[in-house]
């Protein structure tokens, strides 16, 4: 197929361009300036010049596609908003021709769940970090229509190849002690970058309209265990620095609520319905045979 990439030279959407082009797709990349540009060209992806708020040239390139893979998130003042009117260009542009168009979510849409294992049916309660996703899954499931196949992605905690916010807490165990907030007792559902760019290939080739899949691999992991596995392969010695949340708020804004998420997610709908069983080493397995220098 010949696929459109927002944020093709992000962290994940980069990985998930590389694959599809590896998987035999054709893959044309948003670029927002010529370094970008040229990142792409270098991994053998067709480049365009654009962002999310260029609604001409996010028309056309749907237009010109087979599908459609959206990784990017918008920047500015009301990211939310930017991205809402970028979806609304995107789906409005496509045709009968159409064959997919798949979202990336989160996990964080599901909000803290204790010792719940969840499923992608459970109810939404998302951290005020991401309260808009839901509205942007329904607005991209509900535009099914001709031979379009509608899908939504929910990755957990994204890590591997020195990305991610498990990377910057190795990189904070260079120099300091690691922060958690609150007691890290919380639980961390992860998936190896990777890994997770093999479900898109995988779901934009063989998943059935209005399918949502969660994407995490291996055991769920306290976040505090997390933490000091970081700082030993930042160079530490796995000490780490809690901070209430309450505190961390003002610091971190929503995030820290996000950071503090205790959820324990399920994959078993795209090991099922999609053969998604990649063989990755797990969070933990990964920080151990790290060691920054």
């Amino acid at each position: 197929m010949r696929v459109f990439m927002t944020e093709a030279t992000g962290y994940i959407g980069g990985h998930v361009a590389r694959q599809l082009r590896h998987h035999g797709h054709d893959v044309v990349g948003l670029a927002r300036n010529d370094s970008a540009s040229e990142k792409l060209l270098r991994a053998g992806i067709h480049s365009v010049m654009g962002d999310m708020e260029d609604s001409l040239v996010l028309r056309e390139m749907v237009r010109d596609a087979d599908a459609v893979v959206h990784c990017g998130f918008a920047r500015g003042e009301r990211p939310p908003e930017l991205e809402a009117a970028a979806l609304d260009v995107m789906l409005d542009a496509i045709g009968s021709e159409h064959e997919a168009f798949i979202y990336t979510s989160g996990t964080w849409v599901y909000g803290s769940r204790g010792d719940a294992v969840v499923a992608e049916d459970a109810p939404l309660n998302p951290t005020p970090l991401v309260a808009w996703r839901p509205s942007h899954e329904r607005r991209v499931l509900g535009a099914a229509a001709h031979r379009l196949r509608t899908i939504v992605i929910r990755p957990g905690m994204v890590f591997g190849d020195a990305g991610g916010i498990i990377a910057g807490m190795v990189e904070q165990g260079r120099t300091a002690s690691v922060t958690v907030v609150g007691d890290g007792a919380n639980y961390w559902s992860c998936v190896r970058v990777d890994a997770l760019a093999e479900l898109y290939v995988l779901a934009l080739e063989r998943a059935e309209r209005g399918s949502v899949y969660n994407a995490v691999r291996g055991a769920p992991v306290q976040y505090v265990e997390i933490a000091r596995a970081a700082s030993r392969a930042g160079g530490g010695n796995g000490t780490v620095e809690h901070i209430p949340l309450e505190e961390a708020r003002a610091a971190m804004g929503p995030l820290a609520d996000a950071l503090a998420v205790d959820l324990r997610v399920s994959s078993d709908r795209a090991v099922r319905e999609l053969g998604w069983e990649p063989h990755r080493p797990t969070i933990l397995e990964e920080l151990s045979a790290t060691t920054v220098v």
